[in-house]
C-alpha cells in the first residue's frame, strides 16, 4: 500500500519509551511537523523534547506499523504500557490521592470530610480537562488485587462524574455524586482482607459478610455528609425490583444518585479482573446492559449511560487480536459487542475470531 494513502494514528507520548526504534516517521498531532525519523532510536532526551513541546494533550501521529510496535512491542509489557498511559493522563496521581484518603479515613475512623472534598475536586477537574476516552482507557483495564479498592473507588467516582456531566447536574450535585463514588465502598476497609482478596468465588457466609459493607460505609459517613452522599454509600447495591441489599428498597425508594452509582459500580466491576474472573471488554458490557442482563438497574439511566459511552468509544483506537491497529467507526445499536473497525485493510465488523483485544485510546 502506498504511504500517501496510509492513515496516521494518534499515540500518547506517554506510551513511547526510550529504546524504541519505530519503523515509521513520527509527526506532530496535526501531522505536519516531522518529529522523529523512521529508524531513529528514541532516547530519554527525545521524550523530554516531545513533552517540552507542549503539544495539545501530548499526542503525536504515526502509522499503523509503528502503532503495533508502541502498543504491542515485546520491549515493553502491556502493564508497563498501561502504567505509562495512566501516568501521562494524571490517573496515577489521582489513584494515589484516593489511596491516601482511604488510609486516613481507616486510621482515623472518621469520614475525612475536608480531604474527601479536595480529592473530589481533583476528580471533577480531571473529567473536565481530559478526553473522556483517555480516562476510560485507565478505567477499562484489569487491576492488581492489592489496588482493587482505591482503583475501584476512583473509577466509580469518575463514572459518576461523567454521568452527572451528561445529565447536566448542577455544580453542587456533581460534587455530591463524585464524593459518593469515592466513599461508596469505604466500608470494605472493615471487611477481613482474606475475604476481599480471596482468589476464588466466595462462600455463602462470606457473601453475607461482604453485604454488610454498605452499612459500614454509611456508619462512617452519615455524620459528616448530606443525605445524597449517604444514600449513595448505603443504597448502591439496592435494585429496582427489591432484590438488593442492605434494606431491600425498590423503585422510587432508591435515590437518583444511588441508581447512577449502581450502574457505575456494575460497569467497573465487569471490566476489572480477578484470579477467578476474567475481565470484559467495554463493548461487551454495554451490550449486556442494553439486553438487560444486569437485573435491577434503572433502564432509563442505563440507556443514558450506554448512549454516551458509545459516543466516547466511537473513533477510539483499538488493538485487534491479530495485532493490527484500527479505529472504531461504528457501533451497531443492536450489536454493541461487535463494532465496525477500520484498519489499513479497510472496514470490517468484529466477530468471534477477529475482535478487539485492547482499547488503546481516542483517535
Amino acid at each position: 500500500m502506498k504511504e500517501n494513502v496510509r492513515k496516521l494514528r494518534k499515540v500518547p507520548v506517554g506510551c513511547i519509551h526510550a529504546g524504541m526504534r519505530l519503523p515509521d516517521d513520527l509527526y506532530s498531532r496535526d501531522g505536519k511537523a516531522l518529529l522523529i525519523r523512521a529508524g531513529e532510536t528514541v532516547t530519554e532526551e527525545t521524550i523530554a523534547r516531545l513533552n517540552k513541546m507542549g503539544a495539545k494533550d501530548n499526542y503525536v501521529m504515526t502509522y499503523e506499523t509503528s502503532c503495533r510496535v508502541i502498543y504491542g512491542g515485546e520491549a515493553e509489557s502491556v502493564e508497563q504500557r498501561q502504567q505509562r498511559a495512566e501516568d501521562a493522563v494524571g490517573y496515577t496521581e489521582l489513584k494515589e490521592e484516593v489511596q491516601n484518603l482511604l488510609t486516613r479515613i481507616t486510621e482515623a475512623a472518621e469520614s475525612g470530610f475536608q480531604e474527601t472534598e479536595i480529592v473530589a475536586s481533583a476528580v471533577i477537574s480531571k473529567i473536565s480537562s481530559t478526553e473522556l476516552g483517555e480516562l476510560l482507557r485507565c478505567i477499562d483495564t484489569p487491576r492488581q488485587m492489592d489496588e482493587g479498592l482505591q482503583r475501584h473507588s476512583l473509577n466509580v467516582a469518575l463514572l459518576n462524574g461523567m454521568m452527572a456531566h451528561w445529565m447536566h447536574f448542577s455544580k453542587i450535585d456533581v460534587s455530591r455524586i463524585v464524593v459518593g463514588g469515592l466513599l461508596h465502598d469505604v466500608g470494605k476497609t472493615l471487611i477481613p482482607v482474606e475475604i476481599l482478596t480471596a482468589a476464588r468465588g466466595l462462600t455463602a457466609e462470606e457473601r453475607e459478610v461482604i453485604k454488610q459493607h454498605p452499612v459500614y460505609s454509611y456508619d462512617i459517613v452519615h455524620k459528616s455528609f448530606d443525605s445524597n452522599v449517604c444514600d449513595v454509600v448505603r443504597h448502591h447495591h439496592e435494585k429496582l425490583n427489591g432484590s438488593g441489599y442492605p434494606d431491600g428498597l425498590a423503585g422510587d425508594e432508591i435515590s437518583l444518585f444511588a441508581r447512577i452509582t449502581a450502574i457505575a459500580d456494575v460497569y467497573d466491576a465487569m471490566v476489572s479482573a480477578r484470579s477467578y474472573k476474567a475481565s470484559r471488554l467495554p463493548f461487551d458490557i454495554l451490550d449486556q446492559m442494553v439486553q438487560g442482563e444486569f437485573k435491577g438497574l434503572d433502564q432509563h439511566l442505563t440507556a443514558v449511560f450506554v448512549r454516551n459511552m458509545k459516543h466516547v468509544f466511537k473513533k477510539s483506537q483499538v488493538v485487534m487480536v491479530d495485532g493490527s491497529v484500527g479505529v472504531v467507526a461504528y457501533i451497531p445499536p443492536n450489536d454493541i459487542s461487535h463494532p465496525i473497525v477500520i484498519t489499513e485493510r479497510g472496514p470490517r465488523q468484529t466477530d468471534e475470531r477477529w475482535y478487539c483485544s485492547e482499547v488503546a485510546g481516542i483517535f
